[in-house]
């Protein structure tokens, strides 16, 4: 290894350490980065390393020399950044020498850690420098350099001036020739003068114009599918994943450019916007692209930040095929490049003055494009390779840049880990790859015919959707409980208030009623009303159909009549059983009625009128085989009790239909059957287990209560009237000794938690709405299994099962045994992990269909196209994906989804939130109004004896919310409307009482010395009067270099531990109040401003003069360089 000499030790002695400075202002561009270093104080996110090994000679005199001339070639690399007179300013040093660093004798297996860290040192803004150097020399391995400068002063055209300068440089010193000096015609502090000037005088107007119209009604955010909810406030969290394209895709997208008149990069950027297409299933894109910025001959050499970042709206609406995409993307980009040169910030402060501390304005996606771009750094001497060098940091939600790789490209995805996770990640570049692959074969296609998934990815996600085969018994469930009976004839199977049934009263009492209704004519395909009040008698009713082959289908006496009379109508039912509370009002339904009344033995059913049932047909009232007989437990179903098959109906339970006509969802004993062993192992019911039935009997999950209970040998326990929320409900838990409860999560939330609360509550089941997370931390506790059950009537009540923990997110989890769950596009294709799409089901659980409306059955049940001839899955109408874990999460429903200006808001997470502050009880959320004038309302039950203070509530809000999901108004009400299920009916809540959003208030006068000494800062700033304490300082025209202007003069009044993050998170005066206290550091004093002045002035003027003259203005179809 040749020696070396350290930059400490130079051959001369150097410039003086202290040297004249010169003052300039920043340009837009670095007022916006300036603003985000101030929101990220310390990350690395807007560093730019560049990493080579070197294998050979490396004079590190000469090295350090050309560094040196580099940086007195070029201002921005002698320049710092300080606050003057309350404005951001660039400050350069006449001269400067580079920082180099030298480190010897590294081991290898140290150098990519050291490289990192070297990479991610923070950068001293305001005294430099902003460029520094460190070269490794590794034992018998050569050396490797690391360039690490601050995108403030380079951009990715720079980095290749400053490596083409570098070796130069180099090579002329180790030659004995003269290193060329010349430094560009113009400066960088100039073209930032410049560029302001411009914006002043209104040059950008037009440009302006056309990007405001062009982003008019745009979504505020692409709303890609991700892992995790977007936090309140961005970080730069970040993380690469860097993929190879398919062989052969260079050249067939350069054909395909060459036959639509555009370019590759065009073809490229269209591919990008099909993939996000498919992922967000948003048709109204808007993606960033760079561009250089070099549209100028005088600064094609410079180094600087002249990289622009433009944001480009693509339709992918009306199913395009993908030529027509590019063609769109084609002139989309030619439009753009006249108006290619406004600054981004402009743009920005013009179409969203709004701003969100959770997600970028404007652009949060990214794509570039470099087909000629290498980064080389050729010395004399030595065989040098670039190293691959990525920082845990991100600009963008998600940037994917694709560069040429000898005769291929390589591309990289660039992505915020608080989103999303890195195996995801490598499905969408595995994903990206097969789709551009397929559009590329079938460039006629429409964009969304070609396929996400090759076909191993594809079966794989098939076989991970499909839940474990386990063997059912080939009886009636009502056989199965006849076993209990006989194997635990005393046990208890029922309670209800002052009644106790055994198993062998249970079955007594059931199969006698069930020879009465033989007697009458019930059985196989019979359907019967029951509508009785919750009692010992609605349980053993059930059963007792079953037993006698027929299908009970539960009517709520609480419902309107006419709604009763349509259910039966629709079911076919002839006959109805009462019981002495409910006799008065079945009897208004226009079906013959039966009142149950109870007996020392069992229960006495008066016969109904003859025409109850057709005796005429097969297993009528007069075929022999339906005579009632004695009741003998042992011996399963009774002589004289009709055969069930696995085929035949068991019960029938209706929903709401979009008609507003309900529909009747057809079970078969079967599907029963299933339910009750092979779904049960999921919930581990046993006979030591006492069971709460909690839900209306109208409600699918009464059924699995009621199989869960009987079949394992449980303890059925039936919850009264009285017994819904709260205490009244913790009440009964705790008396009984429940061990197992499916509860809805509103009255979950309801009941109180003290410490060791229900101890012997082994299992809680939640379903039917979004669990909370609150709920899962509150109820958690060793020995207790949670469990979020998900399932549609349609599917035998529950079609998968998730084991719930407060270390990880709220799942709906894997399908249940002998079932499947196909998340599908809207072409019935499988999606990948973490797309949303339709969720369908499958398997042993599926509904016959709806009784009587084959139509309906026909558009619901569809052919299963990945199952064996004659399957079929039902579509369920909700949305949903598989996570990165194989779990199935459920996102909304397909025709009703949330979305507030393009976000897309679970209001479940807004109700979390709110009833998870100590003075609130229980929370809902919805949305009013239509379009652009939607607007989130929250509404809230405070816990008794306690007045929550709005002000207080929103700031609990605002600290765990993007601000996009913190509801405007906030209703406080005695109670929450619940439905007959006992869920939340979002449909009840009332409207506020006012039509003005209670975060968008008039005018509120400040009546605090902070709130006026804001008030008075915000209005100089602004340069208007009358600004109300509710005002959002966006919304009055504040933009990022106001913002850093405001966050100055707080720092100079004395609030210096304030930072950008703050102004971004509270931007009503009201709000930034409260936040502000003491501490910091003052600013350096400013430079001579007057010296800048007349340095720059020539220069300028030149630019000026020829900015109309003949520019090489830079194509934005063919993309750039960040």
């Amino acid at each position: 290894m040749p020696p070396m000499r350290s930059a400490d030790h130079r051959s001369d002695p150097g410039p003086p350490e202290e040297y004249e400075e010169y003052e300039f202002p920043v340009s837009p561009a670095q007022a916006s980065l300036l603003m985000l270093e101030r929101v990220h104080a310390g990350s690395a996110q807007y560093h730019v390393p560049t990493a080579f090994a070197v294998r050979g000679r490396l004079d590190l005199d000469a090295f350090a020399h050309a560094l040196d001339a580099l940086v007195a070639r070029h201002e921005s690399l002698r320049t710092v950044f300080r606050t003057v007179d309350g404005a951001p300013r660039q400050v350069v040093a006449a001269r400067a020498r580079a920082e180099l660093h030298v480190e010897r004798d590294v081991p290898a297996a140290e150098l990519a850690g050291r490289l990192r860290q070297a990479a991610q040192r923070p950068f001293d803004l305001a005294r430099g420098p902003l460029l520094r150097c460190t070269v490794y020399a590794v034992p018998g391995d050569g050396y490797r350099i690391l360039l690490t400068v601050h995108h403030l002063v380079c951009d990715g055209w720079s980095v290749q001036i400053m490596l083409r300068e570098l070796a130069a440089d180099y090579a002329a010193r180790l030659a004995g020739g003269a290193v060329d000096d010349t430094a560009p015609p113009v400066q960088y502090p100039d073209f930032a003068a410049w560029q302001r000037d411009r914006l002043a005088a209104g040059d950008y107007a037009a440009a302006v114009a056309h990007w405001r119209d062009l982003l008019a009604g745009a979504p505020a955010v692409l709303a890609l599918p991700t892992e995790r909810p977007r936090p309140a406030v961005q970080t730069t969290a970040g993380g690469v994943e860097r993929f190879a394209l398919p062989t052969g895709v260079r050249r067939r997208l350069t054909a395909l450019a060459h036959e639509r008149g555009a370019t590759p990069f065009a073809v490229l950027f269209a591919a990008f916007a099909a993939f996000l297409y498919r992922m967000a299933g948003q048709p109204d894109l808007v993606v960033g692209f760079p561009v250089s910025g070099r549209d100028h001959p005088d600064v094609q050499g410079m180094v600087g930040l002249l990289t622009n970042t433009l944001p480009l709206r693509v339709d992918v609406s009306g199913r395009p095929r993908f030529v027509d995409l590019v063609d769109r993307v084609r002139d989309r980009l030619r439009a753009a490049g006249p108006y290619q040169d406004v600054p981004f910030g402009a743009v920005v402060d013009a179409v969203a003055p709004r701003r969100q501390s959770s997600h970028d304005p404007v652009v949060q996606v990214v794509f570039g494009y470099d087909d000629d771009t290498v980064l080389e750094l050729p010395l004399p001497g030595a065989r040098v390779e670039r190293i691959d060098l990525s920082l845990d940091v991100a600009k963008f939600d998600v940037l994917l840049h694709v560069e040429r790789a000898g005769d291929g490209l390589v591309a990289q995805l660039n992505y915020r880990t608080d989103l999303f996770a890195a195996a995801t990640l490598r499905r969408w570049a595995a994903g990206f790859r097969t789709l551009l692959d397929g559009l590329l074969d079938r460039p006629d296609a429409p964009v969304d015919a070609v396929d996400l998934l090759d076909p191993a990815a594809r079966d794989r996600i098939l076989r991970d959707g499909a839940g474990p085969v386990t063997a059912v018994p080939d009886r009636p469930v009502t056989e199965l409980i006849a076993e209990r009976a006989a194997t635990q004839p005393e046990a208890t199977a029922l309670v209800c208030g002052q009644t106790v049934l055994r198993y062998r009263e249970l079955l007594a009492r059931a199969d006698a009623l069930a020879a009465g209704l033989t007697a009458a004519g019930v059985g196989p395909e019979v359907p019967v009303g029951l509508c009785l009040s919750r009692s010992a008698e609605m349980a053993v009713a059930a059963l007792a159909v079953l037993r006698a082959g027929g299908a009970y289908l539960p009517l709520d006496p609480r419902q309107p009549p006419g709604r009763l009379r349509g259910m039966l109508t629709g079911a076919g039912a002839r006959l109805v059983l009462a019981n002495a509370p409910t006799a008065e009002r079945a009897g208004d339904l226009g079906v013959p009625v039966a009142v149950v009344a109870p007996a020392a033995d069992g229960y006495l059913v008066p016969p109904p009128p003859a025409a109850a049932v057709d005796p005429a047909r097969p297993g009528g009232a007069t075929d022999p085989a339906r005579q009632a007989a004695a009741v003998d437990p042992a011996a399963g179903t009774p002589a004289g009790l009709p055969a069930v098959r696995a085929g035949n109906l068991a019960y029938l339970l209706h929903t709401s239909g979009s008609t507003g006509t309900p529909k009747g969802v057809a079970i078969t004993h079967g599907a029963l059957t299933n339910l009750a062993t092979a779904v049960r192992r999921h919930f581990a019911v046993t006979a030591a287990d006492r069971v709460l039935q909690y839900v209306a009997f109208s409600f699918d999950v009464a059924v699995s209560d009621l199989v869960f209970a009987w079949v394992g040998g449980a303890e059925l326990h039936i919850a009264g009237e009285h017994e819904r929320l709260g205490d009244a409900l913790y009440d009964r838990l705790a008396a009984a000794g429940i061990t197992y409860a499916f509860l809805p999560p509103s009255a979950a939330m309801s009941l109180p938690c003290p410490p060791g609360a229900l101890p012997e509550l082994r299992t809680l089941a939640i379903g039917g709405e979004a669990c909370p997370a609150e709920l899962v931390a509150r109820w958690s506790t060793p020995g207790r299994t949670l469990i979020d059950a998900y399932g549609p009537s349609e599917d035998t009540v529950y079609a998968s099962t998730a084991e719930l923990s407060p270390d990880r997110p709220v799942r709906i989890g894997r399908p249940v045994a002998n079932g499947g769950a196909y998340v599908l596009d809207e072409r019935l294709r499988p999606v990948p992990a973490g797309v949303a799409g339709e969720i369908y089901l499958t398997g042993a659980g599926l509904a016959r269909g709806y009784a009587n409306r084959p139509a309906l059955t026909a558009e619901r049940f569809v052919a299963d196209p990945f199952g064996p001839p004659g399957s079929r899955m039902y579509r369920t109408g909700d949305l949903g994906r598989y996570d990165a874990d194989g779990l199935l999460d459920y996102l909304g429903r397909t025709d009703d989804q949330v979305k507030i200006r393009g976000f897309r808001v679970e209001l479940g997470e807004i109700e979390t939130v709110l009833a998870g502050h100590p003075d609130v009880a229980s929370a809902a959320a919805r949305v009013l109004g239509e379009a652009d004038r939607q607007r989130l309302v929250g509404y809230l039950v405070a816990v008794p004896g306690r007045a929550p203070e709005p002000g207080e509530l929103r700031r609990w809000l605002a600290d765990r919310l993007p601000g996009y999901m913190v509801p405007e108004s906030l209703v406080r009400l005695d109670r929450l409307p619940t439905g007959r299920t006992g869920k939340v009916d979002r449909s009840r809540l009332p409207a506020p009482p006012t039509d003005r959003p209670d975060l968008g208030p008039g005018y509120a006068a400040p009546d605090t010395a902070t709130q006026r000494r804001l008030v008075d800062l915000w209005s100089r700033v602004l340069g208007i009067d009358g600004i109300g304490v509710h005002d959002n300082f966006f919304e009055l025209g504040g933009n990022s270099l106001r913002l850093l202007t405001v966050l100055t003069g707080l720092r100079e009044q004395g609030d210096r531990d304030l930072g950008m993050v703050d102004l971004l998170r509270y931007p009503t005066v009201a709000a930034l109040a409260s936040r502000l206290d003491a501490a910091g550091v003052p600013d350096p004093a400013p430079a001579d401003r007057a010296a800048a002045r007349r340095r720059g002035q020539d220069r300028r003027a030149r630019l000026a003069a020829r900015a109309a003259d003949a520019r090489t203005r830079t194509n934005p179809e063919k993309g750039g360089t960040a």
